[in-house]
């Protein structure tokens, strides 16, 4: 029997799905969750980047007391990937005066902004920094282990964010920690949107590679590749020559160009 997108995509990526959603070339949006396209960028830039965006720009004004007055430094744990890059670059944007990550890319994250970059296929990031060190850890990766090695990094009122990872056993009473998930409330992003289509136009916060552009009959590839991990910056999905909406009766087109909530992978 055939198999419905669904399951062809968990098992390429090896799990299910965390949302329902399809891609096309229409459709149908809250007001709420869209927002105006930055003028610098294009289409497919625009529709990779919100989502991870939206996802720190939360997690760092939500959590870690951003935009910063006094020139915190931040560890961005997996910054080469979607949500590091975004997290490297607004951390810039925010007032961080010294910005480290991990990542075996780093020719990439000292582009974007990272001063220091350790590498953690020959390194573990806890054996490398110095204990009570950082004022705000962003963690994109998830590594077994992570919250509890933040306690030991984070100097006395820092904060801690794991966007895939567990808390720490053992949390300091000195310092925040929070698991965050953007798409809790991802239906009413319009004000975020557009204080991100600000940023993007003043040149503080760009995808500045997206690693492969996929058709629509090969997504679930698409899926497979971020699944491995190693994806630098971010893969997009092109659906404008793969939609029965182009052989049917054209719709009619709305002049105004939207950045919006949902992006590609």
């Amino acid at each position: 029997a055939a198999r419905s997108n669904e399951q062809q995509l968990q098992a390429a990526s090896g799990s299910s799905s965390k949302e329902l959603g399809a891609y096309g070339q229409y459709a149908v949006a809250l007001e709420t969750q869209l927002g105006l396209k930055p003028i610098n960028i294009d289409f497919q830039e625009a529709g990779v980047l919100p989502k991870v965006a939206l996802t720190t720009i939360k997690a760092y004004t939500r959590y870690t007391e951003a935009p910063w007055t006094n020139q915190p430094k931040v560890l961005v744990l997996g910054g080469s990937g979607g949500t590091g890059t975004a997290g490297i670059m607004l951390a810039k944007h925010y007032g961080a005066g010294d910005i480290w990550t991990t990542s075996d890319n780093e020719q990439y994250c000292k582009g974007l902004g990272a001063s220091r970059v350790i590498n953690f296929k020959t390194s573990n990031w806890w054996d490398i920094v110095v204990p009570s060190s950082f004022d705000v850890i962003y963690d994109c990766v998830g590594q077994t282990g992570t919250g509890d090695h933040a306690m030991t990094a984070l100097r006395s009122g820092g904060h801690y964010v794991t966007l895939r990872g567990a808390l720490a056993s053992h949390p300091r009473p000195d310092v925040t920690q929070n698991a965050f998930t953007n798409s809790v409330d991802n239906l009413y992003n319009y004000e975020l949107l557009d204080e991100l289509k600000r940023i993007v136009e003043m040149g503080g916060l760009r995808m500045r590679h997206i690693e492969e552009v996929f058709t629509l009959p090969h997504v679930a590839n698409a899926f497979a590749l971020s699944a491995t991990g190693t994806v630098i910056g971010k893969l997009a999905i092109s659906v404008s020559n793969w939609t029965s909406v182009r052989e049917s009766t054209p719709l009619p087109v709305c002049p105004t160009q939207y950045f919006t909530a949902s992006s590609c992978l």
